[in-house]
């Protein structure tokens, strides 16, 4: 519940309408998911204009409404009061900010160019396993919900923030210089994690130095007293700790927190000992690959640094599962599949494709893949150094879709694979139909693709009898 005082003291926002009702329901960005007593949030965007839809909203039973454009005819807002801010993002954030500090969670903030959202549900999963200062926290941890990472998703994330919640995992995202800055102000990280630093969103952050600078400013962001977690197996995340004051815990091959005798086993999982300081405790993750076991050792070092002991570690890295899209076995035809689909930037599709060269296929190893997006004036030369490691790493036959499937073929030419088994498919069915034709029982297929490129439309088709 929010009170108007409370709504006017987190906004800095004037009331210019009084309403009917002075205490008011949950907080909503989109009029369709406004009902009786919500307060809707007025957002305006490159394409969208939540100014628009007070009506809709005011119709729909939203008794406050957050505006900083003039709002329409009173006579088409009801009874809903109407406060004016001078950002309704800002005051989105502000809201979130607010909930925050009132509920007072400890909150454990990623980011990084990959494995912010596996990280996260490996996170999470440990502290449902875990006790905090005496108290179970199964049930008591709020985590991002799917991708919402961005200034939009990380309040509504926060605003979901009940009361009874002892911490917060948030996923922390960005694409342009400041995000971050103004995301850890929204929700002052205890403890912070980069997974890690690689080229992504070049054509907002330009270079990956320029990755760096936008990535660390979680690291400035950490609340007095907390903690960062780093990743000492990456040259630009270890760069960014050393920058760093206050606590730090490191994890990877020379880390605080740290795996020995890693290894890969069928259907997606692996083995290893956790080391964490001197104690150790052996793991079965239902992950794969060597990027998955770094994601794992990140989220043992979060939740160490949070005060979990060892044994919850293990339990909570043992019930973690795959998240959707994220290099999720499957089976089709009783041929092996990795759904890597939701996203993809050069390092990303590098660890999917030695993930692929690394299992013990008893027939071939396929790769079908998108375009890898938002890569600026680096996206050619990208997309040639993707085929030569798709040829480096042992890919049999290589499905290509997107602009520049063309590049990736001629870098895969260049170090050796065949040109007859590298095929460009003319859209999703149309790629579907041609791997069908050679996948047989035994072969191992990776999809992996950007968002934009929805190369899971693929498997789907893959699946359907008519493609």
């Amino acid at each position: 519940m929010w009170s108007l005082e409370e709504i006017l003291m987190a906004t800095g926002g004037k009331l210019i309408r009084q309403g009917a009702r002075s205490v008011f329901g949950e907080i909503v960005t989109d009029s369709k998911s406004a009902k009786k007593g919500s307060v809707f949030v007025a957002l305006k965007g490159a394409r969208f204009d939540g100014h628009r839809f007070l009506g809709d909203a005011a119709r729909r039973g939203a008794a406050c409404l957050l505006v900083h454009k003039r709002p329409v005819a009173g006579g088409a807002l009801g009874g809903a009061a109407v406060v004016r801010v001078k950002d309704t993002l800002e005051a989105l954030g502000h809201l979130a900010h607010y909930r925050r500090t009132v509920v007072a969670p400890k909150v454990l903030a990623i980011t990084g160019s990959n494995g912010k959202t596996t990280t996260k549900e490996m996170v999470a999963a440990i502290l449902q396993s875990a006790s905090l200062d005496g108290q179970r926290l199964k049930g008591k941890v709020l985590k991002t919900e799917g991708n919402f990472n961005n200034l939009v998703g990380l309040p509504m994330t926060l605003l979901r923030l009940r009361g009874r919640e002892k911490v917060a995992v948030v996923e922390m995202g960005t694409s342009t210089p400041g995000e971050i800055a103004r995301l850890c102000r929204i929700a002052e990280p205890d403890i912070g994690l980069i997974t890690s630093v690689a080229p992504a969103h070049l054509s907002g952050l330009r270079t990956v130095a320029g990755v760096a600078r936008e990535k660390g400013q979680l690291f400035r962001g950490i609340r007095s007293g907390g903690v960062a977690v780093v990743n000492a197996d990456d040259p630009w995340t270890r760069r960014l700790g050393a920058r760093f004051k206050g606590t730090k815990i490191t994890y990877g091959k020379s880390g605080a927190v740290r795996a020995e005798g890693w290894r890969s086993l069928d259907a997606g999982e692996s083995r290893f000992t956790l080391r964490v300081q001197r104690q150790r405790e052996p793991v079965r993750l239902r992950f794969s690959g060597a990027h998955n076991l770094s994601n794992a050792l990140g989220a043992a070092a979060m939740a160490h640094g949070l005060g979990v002991d060892i044994a919850a570690i293990r339990a909570g890295l043992e019930s973690a599962r795959p998240f959707a899209m994220r290099m999720a076995v499957e089976r089709w035809r009783g041929v092996g599949v990795i759904n890597d689909a939701y996203n993809a930037n050069p390092a990303s599709m590098e660890a999917a494709l030695k993930t692929l060269g690394q299992l013990k296929a008893k027939g071939k190893k396929i790769a079908v893949l998108g375009d890898m997006l938002e890569l600026g004036g680096e996206a050619r030369e990208r997309h040639r150094a993707l085929g030569r490691q798709a040829a480096a790493c042992g890919v049999d036959r290589l499905y290509l879709l997107g602009s520049q499937a063309r590049a990736v073929a001629a870098g895969a030419r260049r170090a050796g694979m065949d040109q007859d088994r590298i095929t460009i498919g003319k859209n999703h069915r149309h790629l579907a139909g041609l791997v069908r034709k050679h996948a047989r029982r035994g072969d191992w297929i990776l999809f992996k693709g950007s968002r934009g490129m929805k190369m899971e439309n693929v498997l789907a088709a893959l699946r359907d009898k008519e493609a």
